[in-house]
């Protein structure tokens, strides 16, 4: 098999593997809902996972492979592996250290923990007791979920994909599995346990793949080196600011703890509809452009680098516009399709599909933030994300404080959209500001048209839908399912066809850049 042909296979993969992760970790929330409803278990649950899960995103997964990656990639490029496995077990042990009297201190003080994120549990002895023992029950997941995190950046150094790609599914497929079979006997204790089997078996799949590189561990931390010094030099600036641009995930909790039971569910639950489009393909559009920038910005092209940002901002405006209309006429519809059932009653699904049409409305600035951050990076610009995170933090907390009471979690979830858009607005104007200007003739024109047909789009699918609901009889899953589907492709055609016939150059772009046709040449031609 050539070297190409190898690439392409293991692109394959990791994007099979990554899209099922991202399937299944929903599956995950599906399955959740369907056995506890929007209930004080299911809250109990969702604030005990989120503190072990946001140490581990903030710490490993966002701030060290930001500044181990670089790093240790660099000394397996100048041929130096033993140093690099030498920086690897520092960190290794390092990170051993750390988390171990993490995870013990939040094993001893999960009562105070879990009333510090969420306070409202304070009210309610039982379910404040529940979050402090699921908690105990995870929290030595954050040693094993450290360990995993660092393999996967190793392995990724060596260009190794395939098996790091793997871990995200594998934990959402073994917590899918463990609370259907034994939330039965177990309650929400069952999907604490596959929480923390599956950490382990993030582990264990990793392990064989770097056994291969023959290299023993060693028991050595060498804090006073300059590799370790360099990946702490590079570790906090990204930590504050990933750190400050996640403070929603403990924020919104702790409002939504003082409001009725099932809230943070409802908040959670449509969060994670919400965001599904941006994280997939969003997400991607922005990952594809990420390397032009960074080579644009390197040769200090800033034409052609203020091109390719109007180019994404556009390409993103044609996904997350539609995105975002869709969510907010459709909501009631999908919650009802994805999460009524079980558990989980007609009440939860108003409440939840509340929360998702107030956080559509800031799925347009979620997704811009995506690409926006990345071009800060690109110019090696980490403290103008770092002023955005900020200003996003001070919106939010105030507008939590003032829609709180009226609005109860609808309240909470327009804050988020608030705040975003705020940080959103900011980028976008300092990116401006840097780069003289972003083509703002294309763009307005652009989020014309696309506004156009998404108007069209929403006006079509919410009528569809409308008829649909009194025409197809018996609430079943399968009338459900055929009244969004068709639904759906309705305002899909409807949005399609108003874009071809404003003829938008969009539509001719997204499709090279899917097939992977663009170049630098390219996004400068499309300014024409």
């Amino acid at each position: 098999m050539s070297k190409g042909r190898a690439l392409a296979l293991s692109a394959g993969i990791v994007t099979i593997a990554t899209l099922s992760g991202r399937v299944f970790g929903f599956v995950r929330e599906v399955v959740i809902a369907n056995k506890f409803g929007a209930s004080a278990e299911t809250d109990a649950f969702i604030v005990a996972f989120t503190i072990p899960n946001i140490i581990y995103s903030l710490v490993v997964m966002g701030a060290l492979s930001a500044s181990f990656i670089p790093v240790f990639s660099g000394l397996l490029a100048n041929d130096d592996e033993e140093e690099a496995w030498r920086l690897a077990h520092t960190i290794l042990n390092l990170l051993l250290i750390a988390f171990g009297f993490i995870a013990a201190a939040l094993m001893v003080f999960a009562p105070q923990v879990v009333f510090l994120v969420s306070p409202g549990f304070g009210s309610s002895g039982e379910q404040l007791a529940l979050a402090s023992n699921l908690l105990r029950i995870m929290a030595p997941a954050l040693i094993f979920l450290g360990i995993s995190g660092l393999m996967a950046g190793t392995l990724n150094s060596y260009n190794h994909f395939a098996t790091p790609s793997l871990v995200a599914l594998v934990q959402n497929v073994i917590m899918v599995a463990a609370i259907i079979f034994l939330a039965q006997r177990m309650g929400i204790y069952a999907a604490a346990i596959g929480f923390l089997a599956a950490s382990v078996c993030q582990v264990l799949i990793q392990l064989p793949a770097l056994l291969k590189r023959r290299l023993p561990y060693r028991a050595v931390l060498d804090l006073r080196s300059e590799r370790a010094k360099s990946v702490a030099r590079l570790f906090l600036p990204v930590l504050v600011a990933l750190a400050a641009s996640q403070s929603n995930l403990i924020v919104d909790k702790w409002f939504a703890s003082f409001l009725e039971t099932g809230s943070i569910s409802y908040l959670n639950f449509a969060y994670k509809v919400g965001s599904l489009p941006l994280n997939t393909l969003v997400a991607a559009i922005a990952i594809v452009l990420f390397p032009t920038l960074s080579r644009q910005a390197a040769m200090r092209d800033m034409e052609a680098l203020r091109n390719t940002i109007s180019l994404g901002v556009r390409i993103i405006a044609m996904v997350a516009v539609p995105a975002s209309v869709g969510l907010f006429v459709l909501s009631k519809p999908i919650i009802g399709l994805l999460f009524e059932h079980g558990a989980f009653g007609p009440a939860a699904t108003v409440a939840t599909a509340a929360a998702l049409a107030a956080y559509s409305f800031g799925l347009v600035a979620m997704g811009l933030n995506m690409l926006l951050v990345r071009s800060f990076y690109a110019l090696h610009d980490g403290v103008t994300p770092l002023k955005a995170s900020i200003v996003f933090i001070v919106f939010l907390i105030a507008f939590d404080i003032v829609l709180v009471r009226p609005f109860a979690h609808v309240g909470l979830a327009f804050s988020y959209t608030i705040a975003v858009s705020v940080m959103a607005l900011v980028m976008l104007g300092a990116l401006r500001k840097r780069l003289q200007g972003l083509d703002e003739a294309k763009l307005i024109s652009s989020f014309a048209k696309i506004s156009l047909a998404a108007v069209a789009m929403g006006v079509g699918a919410w009528f569809t839908a409308l008829y649909l609901s009194a025409t197809l009889a018996g609430g079943t899953k399968l009338a459900e399912l055929m009244a969004v589907g068709i639904a759906i492709s309705v305002g899909a055609l409807l949005y399609l066809g108003v874009l071809v016939l404003a003829r938008a150059d969009e539509i001719a772009i997204i499709r090279r850049l899917i097939r992977g046709k663009i170049s630098g040449k390219q996004v400068a031609a499309d300014k024409a």
